[in-house]
């Protein structure tokens, strides 16, 4: 065996040697460089080849792959990555993504395939799609340090571009637009009778949003986020359409393992029967990102809001909101995140303050065949301050709510892949007019894959 060993060592460092000194035209291995490569095992052939994929041999990969074909259950998966280097090293950077993606559509779990996906698409300026796989590959990191080098290799490619856009469009049917009861009649104690309510609408959504940022570094410690968006749905029934609007203005104080935040942000909308503003909020939002280790993520925000209704001058409130999530990857097509929140809206009147407390649990996991899943599972219950008088109660609502969302990463539309999130919601209320159940579809394309 001592032998053997030693002669496949010899045979691995000659067939290095020989390949190592052809000549950069000579696209075909000559006899004697054959008979070396013959020689070593398929593990050794496939070292052997990701070398020449990355030198000015390269085309070579190509004639031995074609002449001696890669062998065993990974050999596809090998051939598409050998070839997706070959095109990568010739400067064909969407080919070579293509083929990258096409592996890794099979076993999302191929670390290295990612890594120079991710690369291709940071020299094809595709940054959504590859800060996306960067953020994955971070779970896999070996240790600390090297998570530190892809968070700041991250960083980097963040703020190469400090004016960033992104938009969509999406088809979205609904079972329950305006959360109609599951009941035809409720009763009231205070009148003694019989109420007919409001019951389901269904129809279809068009929805179609815009984003703009733009981000700032000020020195070693700072950094300036603003942004500005739009939110705009429409609906046969133009009852339910909405034409929302946002800004924000953030201040980040960047340490070490993440960054704190003060920012200002305020929305708007606008009516939607005569277009003027119907909806002003405003208020500070302080924010916390912090990396606790390659695999474990930390964010928590706390934000005090004033809603001023322009319309109903009665109605004026203050929101008070909390939120946290902790994510835990275990490897680069694996994570999970839990979450919580607590809300306290208060207006003039305690029958319509409350105080929401939710907590759920996001699974997001790639599969094979090129599917993406991410489940969604949450419980929110909430608690009114004051008592209804016409219902007989104080208002108690406790809600489930559970999304599943597809997403074909292997279909490329020009940087965009087709996704599909189904949504579910069961409101439990005390008082039958806010008791409902709601289907919802969505369907978009993203650069999240």
């Amino acid at each position: 065996m001592r032998r053997y060993k030693s002669t496949l060592q010899r045979a691995v460092l000659c067939a290095l040697v020989l390949f190592g000194t052809v000549p950069a035209q000579a696209a075909t291995p000559n006899a004697q460089q054959l008979a070396a490569y013959e020689q070593i095992s398929e593990t050794e052939r496939i070292k052997l080849l990701m070398g020449l994929a990355k030198s000015a041999e390269a085309d070579q990969v190509t004639y031995l792959l074609k002449k001696y074909p890669l062998q065993g259950p990974y050999a596809a998966n090998r051939t598409l990555y050998l070839e997706g280097m070959v095109l990568k090293t010739k400067g064909k950077y969407t080919a070579a993504a293509k083929n990258f993606r096409t592996a890794l559509a099979d076993d999302p779990k191929l670390t290295l395939v990612r890594s120079e996906l991710a690369e291709t698409l940071v020299i094809l300026q595709q940054d959504d799609s590859a800060l996306h796989h960067l953020r994955l590959l971070a779970a896999d990191a070996p240790d600390q340090t090297t998570a530190s080098g892809l968070r700041s290799f991250i960083d980097q490619v963040d703020a190469r571009t400090p004016y960033k856009f992104s938009s969509y469009i999406s088809f979205a049917p609904s079972t329950n637009l305006n959360s109609g009861s599951k009941h035809t009649t409720v009763y009231s104690p205070a009148l003694n009778m019989n109420f007919d309510v409001e019951q389901p609408k269904s129809g279809m959504g068009f929805a179609s949003g815009f984003n703009a940022a733009y981000s700032q570094r000020l020195g070693d410690d700072f950094m300036v986020v603003g942004s500005v968006g739009t939110d705009v749905r429409l609906y046969r029934d133009d009852t339910f359409n909405s034409y929302g609007f946002s800004q924000s203005l953030e201040l980040r104080r960047l340490i070490s393992n993440g960054y704190i935040a003060l920012a200002l942000d305020t929305s708007q909308l606008l009516d939607n029967q005569n277009y003027k503003p119907s909806y002003l909020s405003y208020g500070p939002r302080l924010s916390v990102s912090l990396d606790f280790s390659a695999k474990d993520h930390f964010v928590m925000g706390l934000m005090h809001e004033w809603r001023d209704p322009l319309t109903q001058v009665s109605t004026d409130s203050t929101a008070l909101m909390f939120d946290a999530s902790f994510n835990h990857a275990w490897n680069s097509s694996l994570n999970a995140t839990v979450f919580g929140g607590y809300d306290h809206i208060k207006t003039n009147t305690a029958v319509s303050s409350y105080r929401t407390v939710s907590a759920g649990l996001t699974v997001y996991k790639e599969l094979s065949h090129g599917i993406t899943t991410k489940l969604t599972g949450q419980i929110a219950k909430t608690d009114h301050d004051g008592f209804n008088g016409l219902a007989g109660v104080t208002r108690a609502d406790k809600k489930l709510f559970g999304s599943m969302t597809l997403t074909k990463r292997d279909f490329n539309f020009y940087g965009f892949a087709p996704s599909a999130t189904y949504s579910f919601t069961d409101n439990f209320s005390n008082i039958n007019t806010y008791d409902y159940v709601s289907h919802a579809v969505d369907f978009r394309l993203t650069k999240d894959f």
